[in-house]
């Protein structure tokens, strides 16, 4: 009896989880996160747009997706298919899907932004040097699959520290600032941002360098963006 007002405070705790958790689940199932979520990687990593674009359109005439999700998914095949996709068309179906017309405007903004014109190289493996060696990756996988399907991608950083690792960072791509190239493999690289990184940068710059004692890889918390000027509060 000494024990259970203990016990009594410890099953409602439980109790409070197992709701919170069932929750959780429910909203997952309702809102179908969990194939978004799928989706969003395979517009990501793979290219086939046949599918993507089929599956895109089931999406957005879904009414159990919700609007931020097919807000997103619009933005991710916008950025990936901007040259070779119908990118009017989907805008279209978003807005037929419920998309407000002003959230809408975002693609053509994600695009000014980080469009084929405006992002550097690597992305999608288009302007990378080594190119052989990405469509193969992606044939092994396509044949293989992967080990897990929620976490395919892997963020453009890792393949320049991978490329800066091994001497073979291209120089058109990363110029020096002074002095020629130096062949030699770094032992330390700082990585400098502008605007910050992001959790899953964060991460796997963290893999990387538990994987990789003798190398070294710094990666700033908080970096300032461009046309941010310096202040007070800033220092």
């Amino acid at each position: 009896m000494e024990k259970f007002p203990g016990l009594r405070s410890q099953s409602h705790n439980v109790s409070k989880h197992v709701a919170i958790m069932g929750e959780l689940s429910r909203l997952v199932d309702v809102c179908s996160l969990m194939d978004v979520s799928q989706f969003e990687q395979e517009l990501a990593c793979a290219d086939d747009h046949g599918a993507h674009v089929r599956e895109l359109l089931e999406k957005l005439a879904s009414p159990s997706v919700k609007i931020p999700d097919k807000l997103r998914l619009g933005l991710l095949y916008a950025l990936r298919y901007e040259q070779n996709g119908n990118v009017a068309m989907i805008k279209s179906e978003m807005e037929k899907g419920g998309v407000p017309p002003d959230s809408i405007e975002f693609v053509d903004t994600i695009l000014k932004y980080a469009g084929t014109k405006s992002r550097g190289p690597g992305l999608y493996g288009i302007g990378s040097k080594d190119i052989m060696s990405k469509m193969t990756k992606s044939i092994l996988t396509s044949v293989q699959g992967v080990s897990n399907v929620y976490s395919q991608h892997v963020p453009v950083l890792m393949d320049t520290i991978q490329s800066a690792v091994k001497g073979k960072l291209s120089p058109k791509s990363h110029p020096y600032v002074s002095g020629g190239a130096d062949k030699a493999a770094p032992q330390e690289i700082i990585v400098f941002m502008a605007g910050g990184v992001t959790y899953e940068e964060a991460t796997k710059i963290n893999e990387f360098n538990n994987n990789n004692q003798s190398k070294c890889i710094t990666l700033p918390i908080r970096n300032r963006a461009p046309e941010e000027k310096e202040s007070p509060g800033n220092k």
